[in-house]
């Protein structure tokens, strides 16, 4: 039950991360 959480979590961090290094690039290059 714990891993299940903390795979979901991580899951979520890594997308969140993504977004984030995606979003700043586009915003970089719209600069």
């Amino acid at each position: 039950m714990g891993g299940v959480v903390a795979y979901v979590l991580f899951l979520s961090a890594m997308i969140g991360l993504a977004m984030g290094l995606y979003f700043g690039l586009r915003t970089a290059k719209l600069i």
